[in-house]
């Protein structure tokens, strides 16, 4: 029979053979940059050694460009530039090395292939690019064994289509298909072995063994109850047990950024904590190689600074502590560390998940009022100026549709005016009808709001639940509605 573990062999096929299409789109997103830069920083450009040389010849193309260009953390850079001559041939070279890595001989917008460069960089190439899947390439053996794997493997998928014809048209029965299915995923794993075998120690053996995924024991011994999530648990922690982190080499291949992408967004679970734990597992696997190492961290503190889920600054905030302010990542610039540091001080004390700091500030009679004398189920400490264009929208919204809604169900507004005019603040409150809100303010500013809530801008929304700690912030006003739906009715319908 056919099953998880032999459909991933066909994923591989599958992989390699469209591998150059999915990436493409980015290599034609950035093709003004590719024909004009013809290098890229030192970091990321080219090692001291014997040269490269790529003698290419162009079957039926004559006097037109050709240009080579390599993977980088998921994007693609022009590396060197040909002109045919008047029989096809052209080649690149230079007197430095190339990094190993994925490069792309490319034509045009429909015409280019993936060429390995391995430690042998003299390689030769014969293409016609109207068959460009049927290019030659010889002199290197890893340049060669890698054009001979992806032939091999777009046969095998070829065949494979085939059978799978075959089977709908009831040509063959179910007996023929799983028996020649099963022989054929045999052929596919045999060819890649032998050639892991072949090519230990050096970049082909490493990046076939790559692309071929981690198997998940079954764990029958293990009670139904915790099984799925002792398959989980060992397949997120042996996810990468098939690939060095701190080789450099696969930053320059099409599918490990992809693949790191993929792990991080769709097999860890998207919690901060969670994630956090992830993310320093990886970057320390990845400590072993400089490059390796700022790549991965670069990575995984971009994943929480751009992430649109709420709490998320958890995930950054971490990471910039352990890395960026510790010193640890000595490429970073000074100037946008202390950027960083900057909006670290914004949030380190209002984390989603963390208890809320109780305010302690005056009313409008200057009496003391204590946000932790409220006895409301949930409270929305909400920080607004008057004269803020999106406070005038949002305030009228928050009383009377949010507020009028859940009051008389435990919501509480405790609501901070930032600024110190009294007249201007009660002129709001008044405008608004927000006298049966708790309103306060520090005249005197002795509460150091501003320390440990974010109200560089306004208004500034925090949703604390019965223990005080914030369940949201920075929302509007539906999703609040939506929230307090859930924490005032729902959760407490499931208790009862």
């Amino acid at each position: 029979m056919v099953g998880q573990n032999d459909f991933r062999y066909w994923s591989l096929i599958n992989k390699f053979i469209n591998l150059a299409k999915i990436f493409w789109n980015r290599v034609m997103k950035r093709l003004c940059m590719i024909l004009a830069t013809l290098s890229l920083s030192a970091a990321f450009s080219v090692a001291v050694g014997a040269g490269y040389r790529i003698q290419l010849n162009v079957k039926n193309m004559k006097n037109e460009p050709a240009y080579l260009a390599y993977h980088m953390n998921g994007k693609t850079y022009s590396r060197d530039t040909l002109q045919l001559d008047g029989k096809g041939n052209g080649v690149f070279s230079g007197k430095d090395k190339l990094e190993e890595g994925i490069y792309i001989i490319y034509f045009n917008a429909e015409k280019y292939f993936d060429l390995m460069v391995g430690s042998d960089q003299n390689i030769k190439v014969s293409v016609d690019t109207t068959k460009i899947d049927e290019a030659v390439v010889s002199g290197a053996a890893e340049s060669t064994e890698f054009q001979n794997l992806r032939k091999f493997l777009i046969q095998m998928n070829t065949e494979r289509i085939d059978l799978q014809k075959q089977y709908k048209d009831k040509k063959i029965d179910s007996t023929k298909f799983y028996d020649t299915f099963d022989k054929m995923t045999d052929k596919v794993m045999k060819y890649q072995n032998d050639m892991i075998d072949r090519n230990k120690g050096n970049f082909l053996g490493a990046y076939v063994k790559a692309t071929i995924p981690v198997e998940t024991p079954s764990f029958e011994e293990v009670p139904d109850s915790i099984r799925a999530f002792t398959r989980y648990q060992y397949f997120k922690h042996h996810y990468f047990d098939n690939v060095s982190l701190c080789d450099p080499r696969f930053l320059r291949t099409p599918f490990f950024p992809s693949m790191v992408d993929g792990f991080i967004s769709k097999h860890v679970l998207q919690d901060p904590d969670t994630l956090a734990e992830a993310a320093i597992e990886l970057i320390e696997k990845s400590k072993c190689d400089t490059l390796t190492f700022q790549v991965m961290t670069s990575k995984m503190i971009n994943y929480g600074i751009s992430s649109k889920m709420m709490g998320m600054d958890k995930l950054w905030l971490r990471l910039a502590e352990k890395y960026y302010f510790s010193g640890q990542a000595k490429w970073a610039d000074s100037a946008w560390v202390e950027s960083l540091r900057k909006e670290a001080k914004k949030i380190r004390y209002n984390l989603v998940g963390d208890k809320a700091y109780m305010l302690t500030m005056l009313d409008s009679t200057n009496k003391v009022s204590k946000l932790s004398d409220i006895k409301a189920e949930c409270v929305l400490v909400y920080f607004f100026e008057p004269s803020c264009g999106h406070c005038k929208k949002t305030t009228p919204v928050l009383h009377d549709s949010v507020y009028t809604k859940w009051k008389d169900k435990g919501f509480e507004v405790f609501a901070c005016y930032t600024q110190t005019d009294r007249d201007e603040w009660m002129k709001f409150v008044e405008k608004n009808h927000m006298q049966d809100w708790i309103n306060v303010w520090d005249p005197y500013r002795e509460s150091y709001f501003w320390e440990f809530y974010d109200t560089s801008a306004t208004p500034g929304v925090y949703l604390l639940n019965k223990d005080r700690k914030i369940i949201a912030k920075k929302i509007d006003m539906q999703t609040l509605d939506m929230i307090l739906e859930e924490e005032l009715v729902k959760r407490k319908a499931k208790k009862n």
